[in-house]
């Protein structure tokens, strides 16, 4: 009630005066229905800037991704190989990953390591970083590579001819 009171500028007691007041001033009835309106309009421009950050973000997301592609590919081209260090990183996630759920499930500790807090923080991160391996060298992320590399010999031989 508070809401229509401030809108309308009509103090009433209860729900009966407030319906009295409607009929006696029917241009309150227009008042409400043009706020409502206007909240309406409000409410769709907050949708639209919410979308709008979303779709900046994802944009970030993606130039960021983008960058990074295109560092590995100009290290190739000016090297002519990969970069070592984020082969010896998946490497070590990897080779962590296996060996901390070997020493989970096979030592003698079992039952203390997978009850420790920071192993099993430890554990997730593996987790995390082994699934982005993955999915780099075998997922959507290698099919990237692939066509950066792709791009990056067409490249070449333009320059050549």
């Amino acid at each position: 009630f508070e809401l229509i009171k401030s809108v309308t500028g009509i103090h009433f007691h209860d729900e009966e005066h407030f319906q009295r007041s409607l009929s006696s001033h029917p241009d309150l009835i227009v008042k409400l229905k043009e706020f409502e309106i206007n909240q309406k309009i409000e409410l769709e421009k907050l949708a639209l800037q919410a979308t709008i950050i979303e779709l900046e973000e994802s944009k970030a997301y993606l130039m960021d991704k983008q960058n990074a592609r295109l560092r590995e590919t100009e290290l190739a081209k000016a090297t002519g190989q990969r970069d070592w260090l984020m082969m010896a990183l998946a490497i070590v996630v990897v080779i962590g990953f296996f060996g901390l759920i070997s020493v989970m499930i096979i030592g003698d500790n079992a039952q203390k390591t997978s009850n420790n807090g920071p192993i099993n923080q430890l554990f997730g991160a593996l987790v995390a970083g082994f699934s982005m391996v993955l999915s780099y060298f075998f997922g959507s992320s290698k099919s990237s590579a692939d066509k950066d590399k792709t791009i990056a010999k067409q490249t070449t031989s333009f320059t050549k001819i």
